[in-house]
């Protein structure tokens, strides 16, 4: 391992125990010394083909945040409504699901809905929605906008503000939009394909060509924890091993402050695995086009962008509706700076 990797990698561990309330991140090292201590029992398996799949959650629209108590709460506008606004909502939205659809009817029933609730940011987004099929474009914008002020994260909002700009020729404001409704609902398969249209319409690049797919998985043989692995992902699974099942482990993170879990998890399972990457690049010729994105981040000091666009909104997508505003913009940069790379070389999206 060269000395300018060394020092690149410890560089990025000091900023980064900074940044998170002085909490240390182990090398990989230091993981396979706890685990040879530690009383938990743990055995690792050559894993040959593939993962157990796992369903990648698409959050529906209509999510909204509120603060309880000074805790936020994952909330749906569904949950909040009375009988009539139910009814109302209902009625309206198939007015517009026919083949002549009645914009005026269905909007004059949507504005007695926010009558009787005008905090309801969804019923604002499908009257935004009625007069955007009825060409009544800025009308529509004025809407979509309200919408978000009620309701920040409503991914559909941003996602046809988007497609108003785009029509309007503002390729940039329509790029960021776009960006913005893709990270509140990361795991949306027609968003995601509208993502990429749109950048290939403004000239860049978004790579699908690629992921954070870590080969490997955990399970329990009786009282053993068993990481079953394929190559550099050994390292991965050892770390989650002992976030996830070594109570001893967990103390000790307590002990260092440690308050976002799943962030600190991640970061320091993704850091360290990438140390074992280049430490066996001579000998493991595999290609991992994630770490070689994710050595770039390493570079222009995008690593924690890195851990919660590429591992965390996978994951757990609705994580992003507590992002700050500062953090979403750098999310957004990262996508149309990293993501804008083909780390696998065969120039297909």
């Amino acid at each position: 391992m060269q000395m300018r990797f060394l020092f690149l990698v410890f560089l990025v561990f000091g900023i980064i125990v900074q940044c998170r309330a002085q909490a240390y991140l182990n090398t990989p090292l230091e993981i396979l010394t706890f685990m040879e201590a530690s009383p938990t029992s743990y055995e690792f398996e050559q894993l040959y083909g593939d993962i157990p799949s796992q369903k990648k959650q698409v959050i529906p629209h209509g999510t909204f945040i509120k603060t309880i108590e000074g805790r936020e709460h994952q909330l749906s506008y569904e949950s909040t409504e009375d009988a009539a606004i139910k009814e109302w909502k209902k009625k309206a939205r198939a007015l517009l699901g026919t083949e002549k659809a009645n914009y005026k009817k269905a909007q004059k029933i949507f504005l007695k809905c926010l009558k009787k609730d005008s905090t309801n940011a969804q019923i604002h987004t499908f009257l935004a929605e009625s007069y955007l099929e009825n060409g009544q474009i800025e009308t529509a914008n004025l809407w979509f906008k309200k919408a978000i002020k009620l309701n920040p994260i409503d991914y559909l909002a941003y996602w046809h503000l988007a497609e108003i700009h785009l029509q309007k020729g503002q390729i940039d404001s329509a790029l960021n939009l776009i960006t913005i409704a893709h990270i509140y609902n990361r795991n949306h398969p027609r968003l995601m394909k509208r993502l990429i249209e749109i950048y290939k319409l403004s000239r860049q690049a978004y790579y699908q060509n690629w992921g954070f797919r870590p080969k490997m998985y955990l399970y329990k043989d009786g009282e053993t924890i068993v990481i079953a692995a394929d190559g550099i992902w050994l390292t991965y699974g050892m770390y989650k091993a002992v976030w996830q099942h070594d109570s001893d482990y967990q103390y000790i993170k307590e002990q260092q402050a440690v308050t976002d879990y799943l962030f600190q998890q991640e970061m320091e399972a993704t850091i360290g695995t990438f140390m074992t990457h280049n430490s066996l690049k001579k000998d493991d010729k595999r290609q991992y086009p994630a770490f070689e994105a994710f050595g770039k981040c390493l570079d222009n000091g995008s690593v924690e962008e890195y851990v919660m666009y590429e591992i965390l909104l996978v994951n757990t997508p609705s994580v992003a509706y507590h992002l700050t505003d500062k953090f979403l913009s750098k999310i957004v940069h990262y996508i149309q700076t990293v993501r804008s790379i083909d780390y696998v070389g065969n120039k297909k999206n």
